[in-house]
């Protein structure tokens, strides 16, 4: 804990350009972090992810530069916008965005909503969510403005890469969908290094009255970073959401996601595959409001476990009393391909309506042996046997994705992971 108090005051975003007000917003939630300390196996909601480990470690704020050409390998999605950041730092000459989308520097969203940066630095019960508050060096807003059709995926691509020191980012993404607009947004995290690194994301999504979000969020940092993300989804009235998060970097990695269906008729879809292989530990944690009747939620978590990992799903549906005809469902899925993978998966409904169909399931198992059997029987080898079995239990996920250069890129992903996965 003792790095942060040394480098508080370094971040270059500490006070948003001298603001007395958000100074002290900045101050107040790091002293709240300071109050509890990092989450641990104590804590109710974290006890599958200790991360009381940082503390005895040390990260710094990365060197600020400017790069001539796109770094190598490059995770590229063809025919979309591009923003680039590499090691925390925007790259404005390496990005090329349509004129239809507004970006904002987080400096420039206080001048102009400075009541939403308040709300964002305002004490939080997520402890990392504070960190992000006080410490926040890098971020943009996205704005789609009302009535625009973003007709190319906008792929925010976030490269750790070319250090030499532990090095951590605080990243602060706030995107917003106007009213009867359409728009794919990628939020990608990659990382090409062996050496630690930190990265702790805040990410507010605002979907208004009768828009759709298609979100992708790809989580592919190296494995020896530690990955922590709250991502936030507001939906008004009809605005529909798809969302895919797909997960497969960092040696450990938390997601909080809250959806808040706030007026009627809002729907959202979250699919999520998770890949994880050697000692990885994969932690989502997610709630689901619904707040007003005629609202639609669907989750489908699945995760793929190799070697010694270890995948964790919370999910938690609460329908309020005012939220009648609702219809909800959660599942979650777990596929352990040895002995020493771990699950662990904790689906809730909590409901306080008496109209809803709410539903939610969860299921652990390894591939079927009879499948393979009959697989091999038609002249299938071993490993291929078990890679289409795999790779059928993962495709599910999948169809969520209605972009095709999106799915293209996942699909290859996939396959590369499960040709290393140690499957003989």
């Amino acid at each position: 804990m003792k790095f942060l108090e040394k480098e508080i005051n370094k971040s270059p975003l500490f006070g948003l350009n001298g603001s007395d007000t958000i100074k002290s917003l900045q101050i107040n939630a790091f002293k709240e972090f300071t109050r509890h300390g990092f989450p641990n196996r104590s804590w109710e909601d974290w006890k599958y992810s200790d991360f009381s480990l940082l503390n005895n470690m040390s990260f710094r704020f990365g060197l600020r530069k400017n790069i001539s050409t796109l770094p190598n390998p490059f995770p590229e999605i063809n025919n979309s916008n591009r923003i680039v950041f590499f090691n925390g730092y925007y790259q404005k000459d390496l990005s090329s965005i349509s004129n239809q989308i507004s970006i904002e520097t987080i400096g420039e969203t206080y001048k102009s909503n400075p009541e939403l940066i308040h709300e964002i630095f305002s004490p939080h019960a997520n402890p990392f969510h504070n960190i992000n508050s006080a410490m926040i060096n890098t971020g943009l807003t996205i704005i789609v403005n009302d009535n625009e059709i973003i007709n190319e995926p906008i792929h925010i691509i976030n490269y750790t890469s070319d250090i030499d020191e532990p090095i951590m980012n605080h990243p602060l993404f706030i995107m917003k969908i106007g009213n009867s607009s359409e728009a794919t947004i990628i939020e990608h995290y990659y990382g090409s290094t062996n050496i630690e690194y930190w990265l702790n994301a805040v990410t507010k999504i605002e979907l208004l009255k009768n828009s759709s979000l298609n979100h992708i969020r790809l989580q592919e940092d190296g494995n020896s970073s530690y990955h922590v993300a709250d991502t936030e989804y507001i939906l008004e009235k009809d605005a529909k959401l798809n969302a895919f998060h797909y997960v497969s970097g960092a040696n450990k990695y938390r997601q909080n996601i809250n959806v808040n269906l706030n007026d009627i008729g809002a729907s959202s879809s979250i699919n999520s595959l998770c890949l994880s292989k050697l000692k990885q530990q994969h932690d989502h944690f997610i709630t689901v409001n619904h707040l007003k009747e005629k609202c639609i939620s669907n989750q489908l978590f699945k995760y793929i476990l190799s070697d010694a990992s270890s995948g964790i799903f919370n999910g938690k549906v609460i329908v309020k009393k005012d939220a009648q005809q609702t219809n909800a469902k959660q599942t979650t899925r777990n596929l352990i391909l040895n002995d020493k993978a771990v699950a662990h998966s904790n689906p809730q409904l909590e409901i306080y309506a008496d109209d809803v169909k709410c539903s939610h399931g969860s299921s652990t198992g390894q591939l079927d042996d009879n499948a393979i059997f009959y697989m091999r029987s038609r002249g299938l080898d071993f490993k291929t046997a078990h890679l289409l079995l795999i790779n059928g239990f993962a495709k599910e996920a999948l169809k969520i994705i209605s972009e095709k250069n999106i799915n293209q890129y996942v699909n290859e992903q996939l396959s590369y992971w499960l040709e290393n996965t140690g499957v003989t």
